[in-house]
């Protein structure tokens, strides 16, 4: 079963933390367990309100409507019904209160259940994999960037530092409909899954991601998760910073 730990930081630029992150244990018998991170976005508080509502409507809907025994394709569609529920209320919300206008937010989930993981996403957080010392990237950015990059028109170089490298092209709230990204992939003992947004992932490349996660392999996982969020404060701390950590044992 994974076992989760998480740390979120405002950092050094912004005045609000308007990330999230959730995480909890759905049946110690079936091995299931879930997390998600949140980044908001929008003005004048709204980007903390929509992270806020995302977390809390999937997480209920998910408390509620979880059995032991569904199976993963139904699992699958309980995860995007609740993820879809979200975007209404924050969609809904948006267009009742103009204060609220056009607030969004991203979301990353993973949902483990016996040895096997799903993770749902919607913008530019990430969901990462590290094994045997190899850390890999398992969701794709919905960011203009990305879109730059796959289609060949700049270079990995370049993205780093592209000046609309916060543009992303998909969130929960920002339209009446939202498209899921699902993967799945079996977990085997000493796995590490990482949760993050984009504060940690922009301030952190992966070969240092990869280096201070085995720095310290026996490390509590919010011991290992405050120390990712504490670097990322230290290379400057340019925004936000979330990480969620789970380890299989």
């Amino acid at each position: 079963m994974l076992k989760w730990g998480g740390c979120t930081d405002v950092g050094k630029a912004r005045p609000v933390n308007e990330d999230g992150y959730y995480f909890s244990v759905c049946s110690e018998e079936t091995e299931t367990t879930y997390a998600m991170v949140a980044d908001g976005m929008g003005g004048h508080l709204a980007g903390e309100v929509a992270s806020t509502m995302a977390i809390r409507q999937i997480s209920e809907h998910i408390n509620a409507q979880y059995a032991e025994e569904l199976t993963i394709a139904a699992t699958k569609k309980l995860l995007v019904k609740a993820i879809k529920k979200a975007n209404s209320e924050i969609y809904q919300k948006s267009r009742k209160d103009m204060a609220y206008h056009g607030m969004g937010t991203t979301l990353t989930l993973c949902f483990t259940t016996k040895g096997k993981a799903i993770v749902a996403h919607v913008g530019d957080s990430r969901a990462y994999l590290m094994r045997h010392g190899e850390l890999h990237q398992i969701t794709t950015d919905h960011s203009l960037v990305q879109e730059l990059l796959s289609g060949g028109q700049i270079t990995e170089k370049e993205a780093a530092t592209h000046p609309q490298k916060n543009v992303i092209t998909r969130a929960l709230g920002t339209d009446a409909a939202v498209d899921i990204d699902l993967y799945e992939f079996e977990l085997t003992s000493g796995d590490l899954v990482l949760l993050s947004t984009d504060g940690l992932t922009n301030m952190l490349q992966d070969a240092e991601l990869v280096s201070l996660l085995a720095e310290r392999p026996e490390q509590p996982v919010e011991e290992a998760a405050k120390h990712l969020v504490l670097k990322a404060n230290e290379k400057g701390g340019h925004d936000n910073i979330t990480a969620v950590l789970g380890r299989s044992e």
